[in-house]
């Protein structure tokens, strides 16, 4: 009985962060929303292209993974398809993104590993 309460618990934990990531993430999705805002006031395509990289590279180095990849592929989406740049920000970001993931799910495993013992 102790093992499935302590496994109860661990998950509704688990949970828990979760649903704070979703909150964080409308937190993000807005400074995202803020960068494309003042890129459609630049006149060229490529002063936008060069200001939301700039932005994401920012992101990125300050581990914000996330919004990294969120504006690469609004770069890549809307603006050029072909941006070598942001094909880079986006594959450096999600490959960070899922060493994060398996780094969380390692220790989810450990812990519930141990309350077996």
């Amino acid at each position: 009985m102790k093992n499935v309460l302590s496994v109860v618990l661990v998950l509704v934990m688990s949970l828990g962060m979760v649903a704070a990531g979703y909150g964080q993430e409308e937190v993000q999705t807005a400074s995202i929303q803020e960068f494309i805002d003042v890129a459609a006031t630049l006149a060229t395509t490529q002063e936008k292209i060069d200001y939301l990289l700039e932005q994401g590279q920012a992101l990125y180095n300050s581990q914000e993974f996330q919004q990294a990849v969120n504006i690469a592929q609004y770069v890549l989406q809307y603006l050029d398809k072909d941006s070598q740049a942001a094909k880079d920000l986006l594959e450096m970001a999600q490959e960070e993104l899922s060493a994060k993931a398996g780094e969380t799910a390692g220790g989810l495993m450990k812990s519930l590993g141990s309350l077996g013992q």
